[in-house]
């Protein structure tokens, strides 16, 4: 049997290279890992290997002959690691026996350099992944990034401070343990006028995050910024946002969100995800920008304009609710489901005459698990020592899903 070492070099500097690893690496007959990764271990007489693919390792690995193998992979084989893939793929090989050798992580290392715990903090990263900075941000009082090259701390820090977020505090840190080791603390917008050419780590800290609690509640309606713009109460508003069915990373477009109540609660949700607000209404744009000041939902992002014009450089959304279609509900649901085939889509209407054609339209693009709600709100006002009953419009909420038929 192969028995196959995959072993975390940690930091960089090899003075954090623990005695297990390098013994780890003297017993291997082959040495595999990326040109950096192998350039100081290549004075030990070992059949080298030079790759950094998981695939073509393990291939080269099944139809090796040598009996011991070892990985050289960076920071710690289980952080955000090449070793992950590996240990997949070998592992359905009876006859290869695989073992991770753990090292010192980048968080680790950083989160001691700035002598704070890491205990506590979120960990993601940007290597060739799509990765939704703003939620992150907005939902973790300190989140740690590996960046990549093209996208390092100065990118996320403009990303930052695009989306008013420049003031929160950043560390920044590239070249970790190396005799080039450069570390910054400073406010997201002066970051972002830096230049990181190394390899980078970065921490946010953000002591106004969104906490759990937060999100969860029920917002009262007076809580938000008003005007004359509509506005969706808050019996309805909930009925209609739980009906998008969203999940913590969707895509989710809002379409004539008014005052922007519908995005907010919605957004609230979207951990991982983002929500666009698309409004024409210049005074309704400017109730939305308060209300995402206000609850901190810089995960929304106002378009205006038109739907579905206004739509289309927008990325594939998720989920729709459509609050006011301007008389262009067909073109819009059309031009959604174009979109995605299978988004999950809420219509809010108050007239008869737009709920007939909100079923047309579900009945003409064959959407699946239709339901119509008639919503009658009374909410109680205090007249002298008595409590009397006022009743809101009705609204009808219609939902569905799309069936794959554009």
């Amino acid at each position: 049997m192969k028995t196959v070492y995959i072993i975390g070099l940690g930091i960089g500097n090899l003075s954090y290279v623990h005695n297990k690893a390098t013994e780890t690496i003297w017993s291997c007959e082959c040495l595999i890992g990326a040109k950096r990764m192998l350039k100081d271990f290549l004075g030990f007489n070992k059949q080298i290997y030079e790759n950094s693919n998981a695939e073509s390792i393990c291939n080269y690995v099944a139809q090796g002959d040598y009996q011991t193998y070892g990985i050289l992979v960076s920071g710690d084989c289980g952080f955000y690691s090449l070793s992950k893939k590996i240990t997949v793929i070998l592992g359905k090989n009876e006859d290869i026996k695989v073992e991770n050798i753990p090292a010192i992580s980048s968080i680790q290392y950083f989160a001691s350099k700035l002598n704070i715990p890491w205990d506590n903090i979120k960990y993601v990263s940007a290597h060739g992944r799509n990765l939704n900075i703003i939620s992150n941000v907005i939902f973790n009082k300190k989140i740690f990034i590996l960046t990549s090259v093209d996208f390092g701390p100065d990118s996320i820090c403009e990303i930052l401070t695009s989306k008013g977020l420049g003031h929160l505090r950043v560390s920044a840190g590239e070249n970790l343990s190396y005799d080039n080791e450069r570390i910054v603390e400073a406010e997201a917008c002066v970051i972002a006028e830096m230049k990181f050419k190394g390899l980078a780590v970065m921490i946010v800290h953000n002591d106004d995050y969104i906490s759990m609690d937060e999100a969860h509640r029920s917002i009262k309606d007076e809580e938000f910024v008003t005007g004359n713009a509509p506005m969706t109460k808050s019996e309805v508003r909930t009925v209609s946002v739980g009906k998008l069915n969203l999940k913590s990373d969707y895509i989710v477009y809002d379409i004539g969100a008014g005052t922007g109540s519908v995005s907010v609660e919605a957004a609230l949700k979207l951990y991982n995800g983002a929500l666009y607000a698309i409004e024409k209404d210049d005074a309704a744009v400017n109730l939305i920008e308060k209300n995402i000041e206000k609850f901190k939902t810089y995960n929304i992002e106002i378009i205006r304009g038109t739907a579905p014009e206004a739509m289309k450089n927008l990325p594939r959304p998720d989920a729709c609710f459509i609050g006011g279609s301007s008389g262009n509900m067909d073109e819009i649901i059309n031009a959604v489901l174009k979109k995605n085939p299978n988004v999950n889509l809420v219509i809010n209407t108050i007239t008869i005459q737009s709920l007939n054609e909100a079923i047309n339209c579900m009945e003409k693009y064959d959407l699946k698990d239709v339901e119509i709600i008639s919503v009658t709100v009374a909410k109680s006002k205090k007249m002298g020592r008595y409590d009397l009953m006022i009743g809101q419009n009705p609204i009808y909420i219609i939902s569905g899903r799309g069936s794959d038929v554009l």
